[in-house]
């Protein structure tokens, strides 16, 4: 089997909840829709509605539909969002108000997501630095106790020979 049967095998067989606060990145739309179609994960996609499946439709995306997508704008979980937020960063110096524009930030709104046990991971970087990837992400959601090292991993796998071997 290999890596990448193995891949989509363990996923299969374990299907979680992820975010993608990048829902308008091609690419990452356009994988988002491949995993629907393979039923490898139930996809979140954050941002507007209306412009994330226009995108798709411009694709020819035909998977999207099967997507959870939440507009951080307009979510009737916005605000229990910026509280958590809020409990959780106030004593590095977060109001509440910081928090209600912190979270319409889609990379702060699907770690918090995740914090509230509404999803299980998120995949991100595509359009963002790793800091702005991992800042959310260790301020919301933390290291494991005992865990005090982050780190991020890209997998390239090509058909190219002269960008590596098989």
């Amino acid at each position: 089997m290999s890596l990448i049967e193995n891949i989509i095998a363990r996923a299969k067989s374990n299907k979680q909840r992820i975010v993608l606060p990048e829902s308008l990145e091609e690419r990452t739309i356009t994988a988002a829709d491949q995993a629907l179609a393979d039923d490898l994960a139930d996809i979140i996609l954050i941002g507007n509605p209306d412009e994330i499946l226009a995108l798709a439709d411009k694709l020819g995306l035909k998977n999207i539909s099967k997507a959870t997508i939440i507009d951080p704008a307009t979510s009737e979980k916005t605000e229990e969002y910026a509280q958590l937020l809020f409990q959780l960063r106030q004593k590095k110096g977060m109001t509440i108000e910081k928090a209600r524009v912190q979270v319409l930030d889609p990379l702060y709104f699907g770690c918090l997501i995740i914090k509230s046990g509404d999803a299980d991971g998120q995949i991100s970087g595509a359009l963002s630095t790793t800091g702005d990837t991992l800042r959310p992400a260790l301020q919301i959601i933390k290291c494991a106790p005992g865990i005090s090292c982050v780190s991020g991993a890209m997998l390239l796998i090509t058909q190219t020979p002269q960008y590596g071997s098989r």
